[in-house]
Order: C-alpha cells, then sequence, then structure tokens
C-alpha cells in the first residue's frame, strides 16, 4: 500500500476561478524566460514537468496553486537574489520550485513528464 505523500487533507485551499485567471500570464511569461535560460537551468526537464502539472486541469487546485506561485516567482523579475546576477541569480529560483515540486510531487504524472521531454526534444534540435 502506497501512502499519498499530498493527501488532499494537507493541501492548500485554492479558489479555482483566481488560478484559471492568472494561469494564461503566467504561460505566457514562464515559455518567455525558460527558452532564455534553458542552457543555465539543472533540473529543466523537472521544473518543466511541473509547470504541465500546473496547467493540467486534472491537477488538484491545492497543488495548482502551490506550483503556479513557484513559477509566478520564476517569471517576476523582482525576488531575493536577481536573476541578472547569472547562475547564482537562480539559486533562490531553483530552492522555491524544487520545494514546490516536493510539496506536490504526487499531482505531477508520467504524462507531464513526456510533455517536459517532448518539448526539451524540440528546443535542443539543431536548426
Amino acid at each position: 500500500m502506497t501512502v499519498d505523500p499530498n493527501p488532499t487533507a494537507y493541501q492548500l485551499p485554492a479558489d479555482p476561478a483566481r488560478l484559471a485567471q492568472e494561469e494564461p500570464r503566467l504561460q505566457r511569461r514562464f515559455w518567455r524566460k525558460i527558452s532564455a535560460v534553458l542552457g543555465h537551468l539543472p533540473f529543466a526537464e523537472t521544473f518543466l514537468a511541473a509547470f504541465h502539472a500546473a496547467i493540467d486541469p486534472k491537477t488538484p487546485a491545492g497543488a495548482k496553486a502551490i506550483l503556479l506561485g513557484a513559477i509566478a516567482y520564476f517569471v517576476v523579475p523582482v525576488d531575493m537574489i536577481p536573476d541578472i546576477l547569472g547562475a547564482m541569480g537562480y539559486t533562490d529560483d531553483l530552492a522555491v520550485l524544487l520545494a514546490a515540486i516536493r510539496a506536490v510531487d504526487s499531482s505531477i504524472t508520467e504524462t507531464h513528464r513526456e510533455k517536459a521531454r517532448a518539448w526539451l526534444e524540440r528546443m535542443r534540435r539543431p536548426g
């Protein structure tokens, strides 16, 4: 018997209407930033899988809220350590994203991971 590491009783409440409102704006900013920094990000596939979970209508609202919050932190240029500092500037983004992913890992499915791998393959393909 496996135990869900993210049981419903421990999930944060989230307003689905607010999540739906914010999601398209975060998507645009996420794709712009991930495309620009792909070569500098460790765990790019994990981040992309988390993104796909965040925009999947089947993902529980609490998990979506956590993931979208972490993605918002990633795309917003003003944070604890400015991203203009290069690789060092992404350490806080990395920490926030990894904490969010760990918190809702059971909501990130193999389908999300497959979509991430396919996107990375397209991006890394020459020409």
